[in-house]
């Protein structure tokens, strides 16, 4: 039967999805009933799109509505392997297109499973060929299409290592039209569409990491390239100081081994403005402190240490210091042993490395990091006794002293000139360090 051919009249949004819930309780007795049911519902969607599926809520709605009914619970690979290969791959069309691919996002948001057999089922010959293809529609579709094609790739690049050859397709030119759709749509007050392409740019990010262990990085260089000439970093930087989406752990993960990048890679030393620094260590801060002791908190923490770091050393905020003192005092608070929880080995190393690095040769602050007080100072004076208070977590035990002189002496000083050490051979050697996001 010819169901375009039908003249369907709807009243309203209730009455065109009772027409849809009709079309998912009909008898399923094979594979092919399967994929005929599943081509109505689509071909019944798309239809009326203009009318009843025109935001991403009711998009989302018509994905869940056809992943909840139980002809998906019954035949889910076949659904998706059909969406794939009669929808995905073959249409060319903003509007054809559109639906289909709303459905693979949200099956495999619902699933990761699911994603990992879109990913299976689209690749021939080494190449994930609807990957391809969104990378060469991005370049010339409507921003309707090109929003739920950005969070596609997102969702397939998360689940699953690019080969080479699709690597590849992801060209210098390419990675620069994705920033020069950020930079047009900057002002506009809906910041969802920048947001999917930062994410997308993210994972690409985390691509190429993984494949050249941080040795080649083309979103790099593209940034590197852009450097003067471009206002992306004010977006960069908003979407890194911001609240991800409630995914994610993940996704804090993907924002930070960017900024590791960035901070670790001397070309980009200074590619964010020195006030906007500022922010990101009030965000950084207020991160570390706000993590419970689960273990993904701990390893979103130790991610921060990394950026922390080179952050500290390697960026303006060597010449330009800020809240060198606040800084100092949640690292030691974080090290320091407490009654009713234990410190992490990692965490220590990894806080020692910046009191070290920073701190002491930046700073020219020697410090004792398990009592998080300078001691060269207080003990050397004479009527000087070091007394210790508790104080809770997160802030660190602060130190008192009997007199002034040990006030002063827990105050940082300015950074010396003389005392920068040369970090340019740090390069990238440390991009490794940062943890994988789990399912990337």
């Amino acid at each position: 039967m010819d169901y375009d051919a039908i003249d369907y009249f709807f009243d309203d949004a209730d009455s065109f999805h009772a027409e849809l819930d009709d079309i998912l309780r009909q008898p399923c007795q094979s594979i092919e009933d399967a994929e005929r049911i599943t081509s109505q519902y689509i071909r019944l969607v798309t239809r009326f799109q203009h009318e009843f599926c025109q935001t991403t809520v009711e998009r989302a709605q018509m994905a869940y509505k056809l992943i909840d009914s139980g002809l998906f619970l019954e035949h889910s690979t076949t659904i998706l392997s059909h969406v794939l290969h009669r929808y995905a791959l073959e249409k060319n069309n903003d509007d054809d297109l559109l639906i289909p691919y709303s459905i693979l996002i949200y099956a495999g948001k619902e699933d990761p499973r699911w994603m990992k057999f879109i990913v299976s089922d689209a690749r021939r010959n080494r190449q994930n060929r609807l990957f391809r293809k969104i990378l060469q529609e991005t370049a010339s579709c409507g921003y309707a299409l090109m929003g739920t094609s950005v969070v596609l790739a997102f969702e397939m690049c998360k689940v699953s290592k690019l080969r080479a050859a699709d690597q590849d397709a992801i060209t210098p030119a390419f990675l620069n039209h994705l920033l020069d759709v950020i930079e047009s749509m900057v002002d506009d007050s809906d910041e969802t569409f920048n947001y999917d392409i930062i994410q997308l740019l993210l994972v690409f990010n985390e691509q190429f990491l993984m494949a050249s262990k941080g040795q080649d990085n083309k979103l790099l260089d593209v940034l590197a390239e852009r450097i003067g000439t471009s206002n992306t970093f004010n977006f960069l930087f908003g979407y890194s100081t911001s609240t991800p989406p409630a995914d994610d752990a993940c996704v804090k993960l993907l924002i930070l081994k960017l900024l590791y990048g960035i901070f670790t890679r001397p070309a980009l030393y200074e590619y964010f403005y020195t006030n906007d620094l500022y922010v990101l260590v009030d965000v950084m801060l207020r991160e570390v402190c706000d993590l419970g002791e689960e273990r993904e908190a701990a390893a979103l923490r130790d991610a921060y240490l990394r950026v922390l770091r080179p952050l500290l050393i390697n960026t303006q905020l060597r010449r330009a210091p800020y809240k060198q003192a606040e800084i100092h005092a949640t690292l030691c608070a974080m090290i320091t042993p407490h009654s009713y929880r234990d410190v992490d080995p990692n965490t220590v190393r990894l806080v020692e490395r910046i009191l070290d690095e920073w701190w002491e040769n930046i700073c020219n602050r020697p410090v004792a990091p398990l009592l998080g007080v300078d001691v060269r100072g207080p003990l050397l004076s004479s009527n000087v006794q070091v007394v210790r208070s508790p104080s809770p977590y997160p802030m660190m035990r602060s130190s008192t002293s009997s007199s002034s002189t040990s006030s002063s002496a827990s105050t940082p000083s300015s950074p010396s000139p003389t005392s920068t050490p040369d970090n340019t051979k740090n390069g990238n050697s440390h991009s490794a360090d940062i943890a994988l996001c789990a399912g990337a």
